[in-house]
This record gives C-alpha cells, sequence and structure tokens, in this order.
C-alpha cells in the first residue's frame, strides 16, 4: 500500500520522520521541505527514502536517506517567486553526491560540506544510495554579501579545518534534537548554528583571498582612499574585503603596527601636508583637523604635538614663515 503523505508542512519544529515509497512522495515531501524542485530517478517506481526533519524560526534541519536521483532547481523554478531567499546548506554521511551550481561542480564525500543557493539553479545528483544532512535558512541571516557567497557555492567546505569539524558536530547533534527542545533553547541554537555557519564561510574565504603582502597592499589603498569617510574603521575596512576583523588585525600585527594605528598616523600625515600649504593660510586648523575626521580640536593637537614635537599652531607658523 502506498503511504500517506501528510499535507502540512514539513519540516514542522516537532521531528517528522517520513519513510516514502515510490519518487512521487519524495517529490513532494522535498518540495515542502526545502523549495519546489524536479526529482527524477532510474527507478521511479522502486524508489525509497526516509526524510525526517524539523524547523524553528525560519531555519529548517531536515536528514535524508535515499536511493539514487537527480535532484534539479531549474530557472524557471527561481523565478517563480513563491519562496523567499535562502541557503542550504548540507552534509554528507554517507554515500557521493555531485553538485553543480555557478559554473562549478564539486563531488561530494562523506564529511564534505557545502553551500548552495536557491535563487540559483542547481543540480544534485546521486549515483548512489546515500545519507545527508541539509540545513535551510533565510540568506539575511548570513552576515557575508551574496557576492562573496558566491564564490563557495559547489565546493567541497571543512576538509581538514578545525571551524569544519566544529560545525560537523554540530549538525549531526542537532538534526533530531531541536524538536525535543522548549522554543527558546531550540530557537538559539538554531541561530548558533547559522552562526557557526557563517564563521566557516568567512574563513574559506580568507583561506581563499589574495596572498597576504598584495591583500596588505589593497587594505592600505583603501585607507589613504578613505582618510576624510569619519566612518573608516577596522570593521568598514574588513568588510569591503570580504575578510574577518580578526584576519585584519594579524595583517597589521605582522607589520609590527595596528589598524587604527595606521588610519591615524594618515589622517595627521594630511593635516600636516594641509597645515604647511600656502593656498591654505587661511583655514582654521580646526577645519582642517575636521576634513580629515578628527572632531575633537583638542584631542587632535595633542595627538599632532606627540607625533611631530609642535603644536598644529606652531608647526604652521614656522612652516609658513
Amino acid at each position: 500500500m502506498r503511504p500517506s503523505v501528510p499535507t502540512g508542512p514539513v519540516p514542522t519544529r516537532s521531528a517528522q520522520i517520513l519513510r516514502l515509497g515510490g519518487v512521487s512522495d519524495f517529490r513532494e515531501v522535498v518540495n515542502r521541505s526545502f523549495v519546489p524542485l524536479t526529482v527524477t530517478t532510474r527507478r521511479p517506481h522502486h524508489f525509497h527514502a526516509t526524510v525526517q526533519g524539523q524547523s524553528l524560526q525560519g531555519i529548517g534541519l531536515t536528514e535524508v536517506v535515499a536511493d539514487p536521483h537527480v535532484v534539479e532547481r531549474t530557472r524557471r523554478l527561481c523565478e517563480d517567486g513563491s519562496t523567499p531567499p535562502n541557503y542550504k546548506f548540507s552534509l554528507m554521511l554517507s554515500g557521493t553526491g555531485y553538485l553543480c551550481q555557478d559554473g562549478r561542480d564539486v563531488v561530494l564525500n562523506p564529511g564534505d560540506l557545502a553551500i548552495y543557493d536557491t535563487t540559483r539553479p542547481y543540480t544534485l545528483a546521486f549515483d548512489d544510495s546515500f545519507r545527508t544532512i541539509v540545513a535551510m535558512f533565510p540568506k539575511r541571516m548570513v552576515s557575508l554579501d551574496e557576492d562573496s557567497i558566491g564564490r563557495l557555492t559547489a565546493t567541497a567546505l571543512g576538509r581538514d579545518d578545525p571551524m569544519g569539524e566544529i560545525v560537523t558536530t554540530m549538525l549531526r547533534q542537532a538534526t533530531g534534537q531541536m524538536g525535543r527542545l522548549g522554543s527558546s533553547v531550540a530557537g538559539r541554537l538554531a541561530r548558533n548554528m547559522v552562526d557557526l555557519v557563517s564563521i566557516l564561510l568567512r574563513e574559506q574565504l580568507e583561506t581563499d583571498a589574495e596572498p597576504r603582502p598584495v591583500l596588505l597592499d589593497r587594505v592600505l589603498d583603501y585607507i589613504d582612499t578613505h582618510l576624510a569617510d569619519p566612518a573608516l574603521s577596522p570593521h568598514s575596512i574588513a568588510a569591503d574585503h570580504y575578510i574577518s576583523v580578526r584576519y585584519l588585525h594579524a595583517l597589521f600585527q605582522n607589520e609590527g603596527t595596528t589598524v587604527s594605528a595606521r588610519i591615524r598616523q594618515q589622517r595627521l600625515e594630511r593635516c600636516k601636508t594641509d597645515l604647511g600649504d600656502p593656498r591654505l593660510a587661511e583655514e582654521t586648523l580646526t577645519r582642517i583637523a575636521s576634513r580629515w575626521s578628527f572632531s575633537d580640536a583638542a584631542h587632535f593637537s595633542r595627538l599632532f604635538k606627540a607625533a611631530y614635537g609642535q603644536t598644529p599652531s606652531a608647526f604652521r607658523a614656522d612652516a609658513l614663515s
């Protein structure tokens, strides 16, 4: 007898285990568990799968055990506008899978992690029976822009990476457990899981980044170009270069300085240049300091004297005499 398929959404907060016979049942369940997909198999009448999933606060966690099949997120399905923008993040537990997106493809082996974007076409093919865990969460929950994550789709993540091991352990332990926890605890667990995934993605981007000397040169040029911007900070610099603040600080630590010290030094140099320019002789010290993002004139004066051994007014008097 054909097993009945629940009509409500899957997954729910309480874990559901669905044992399915036939690809049509499986297709219906995965469409409601994730996003609309096409599912094909060479043995549609001898197809078996088990789906266990739960969801909380827009974050879904689903374990799939299934016979060989192919899943496709076509361009037409991506453009139908029926689902919000999500990322899917998977962990292969057994078997192998082939993932293709954004012009890249990768064979996923047990222990491999991967991310793919539900707003762009992708293909997943499984030639043998397999077991995988898939987390799906809104794009807005990830503190990285789409272009950055687009560099990581259809790649194997977490290999020989301590952060990958942490994410893997979290996914394994969380699967099937969120539904047994209270709503507030389960919600924090789900958000923490996405946070850990975000950290892994950011670290992967840093690993794939330019060589340190090249990246440091780009950062230094960026600082010089944005010195007049009061919002210039380690956080803004790191965000615009797709690296973490910690990694940015490490770049400067190797140079024997800090990010903030470099910004301050270059701003003081710009002020010094302006103070010695006869064409700016009528500008007040306060205006010059403000132009280079020193909002407190007294603080600027102290910094200037500590750097050059003279007050700004004394330096200007000597330079213009």
